[in-house]
């Protein structure tokens, strides 16, 4: 699976196993680069195996993700919903 900027993801393995993470880009066909505003900041995302990810929503406004906040905020939501 293609992932693009802006997928909202889950993580499947690792120490941040279940936690919800912004594609903020990709690298290749296997690996692309997560950020979830708190832990994973924009300034220093992690590399992550697309393997090892799962889509949970499809990017529907990349430009609502500008920063650190707007990530966090947004991902929020997930953890209460979900």
């Amino acid at each position: 699976m293609a992932f693009k900027v802006g997928d909202i993801v889950q993580s499947k393995s690792g120490h941040d196993a279940k936690r919800y993470f912004v594609v903020i880009a990709t690298l290749n066909e296997n690996y692309i680069l997560i950020a979830d505003g708190k832990s994973r900041r924009l300034e220093s995302p992690k590399q992550k195996n697309v393997k090892h990810v799962k889509l949970i929503e499809e990017a529907s406004d990349i430009n609502s993700y500008v920063d650190d906040k707007s990530i966090a905020d947004r991902l929020g939501k997930l953890d209460t919903v979900e």
